[in-house]
């Protein structure tokens, strides 16, 4: 591919991103995880729709800290999404993690592309790994091996970029009705054909907890740093949100009714 070629895809790439994201903007309020503390933003009515909070260091006056149960990567984020949401499902702790550790799965997952304007699947393809290695794929995870609360890999292609990213899968805490799930990006993530984030600066935390009955709380934390500023102007805020949906239905079983932040 030629360097002319790349920065005449690149502009309209841009143009077409910028102008297809119709997120509202940033909130000045500040995710905050369920550590103990209420979560901002607070959790919805059972079965109504996800509260979501996003927040950008652009402009604002002080830095993001991650909460107090979780490990992050080190600097402070470019960008903070807080997902909050009830549901109702009669499985328990074990089959949510076996959901969540059913990586082949993540190739059904579909999410509202602000780009494309449709309905899309957010992978190409998944598997999990023995290890970081990319040449050593195996079957899912087992619930036994996530409640082990050992590093764990698994390789997916994103729909954008198609290349394979290694990312690490670890369940910090984990009883009989809450659950910490931990991913973050052992490889570098592409954004087209443009490195966006590095090691480790892509990560998400899944918290759930089962309140009574067929009960449960949702609450998923993603926090990115981009490698250059330059990407804030080019990739949509709304694609964060609508792939934090995605993610939402996929880990709770919950079908997609057909709205979305891209839709609105």
């Amino acid at each position: 591919m030629s360097a002319l070629f790349r920065r005449k895809l690149l502009a309209q790439l841009a143009i077409v991103l910028f102008a297809a994201s119709s997120f509202a903007g940033a909130s000045p309020e500040m995710p905050r995880a369920p550590c103990g503390v209420e979560p901002v933003p607070n959790y919805p009515a059972l079965d109504a729709p996800p509260e979501i909070v996003l927040w950008t260091a652009t402009g604002a006056s002080e830095a993001w800290s991650p909460p107090a149960c979780t490990v992050s990567h080190g600097s402070s984020p470019t960008l903070v999404l807080g997902l909050a949401a009830r549901f109702r499902d009669a499985r328990d702790a074990s089959a949510m993690l076996a959901r969540i550790g059913a990586i082949s799965s993540l190739h059904d997952v579909r999410y509202w592309s602000v780009t494309d304007k449709k309905w899309d699947a957010m992978f190409t393809r998944a598997s999990a790994l023995e290890g970081p290695n990319l040449g050593r794929q195996r079957g899912d995870f087992t619930a036994a091996e996530l409640r082990a609360g050992h590093s764990l890999y698994f390789v997916a292609a994103d729909n954008r970029s198609r290349e394979e990213a290694v990312s690490r899968l670890r369940v910090s805490e984990v009883g009989t009705g809450r659950l910490i799930v931990e991913i973050s990006n052992v490889t570098p993530l592409r954004w087209f054909f443009l490195s966006f984030a590095g090691p480790g600066d892509v990560q998400t935390w899944y918290f759930l907890e089962h309140e009574t009955g067929d009960s449960w709380r949702f609450y998923s934390l993603t926090r990115v740093l981009y490698a250059s500023p330059f990407f804030v102007h080019v990739i949509a805020n709304a694609s964060y949100v609508n792939r934090a949906l995605a993610m939402y239905r996929h880990i709770t079983d919950t079908a997609a009714d057909g709205i979305s932040s891209g839709a609105t």
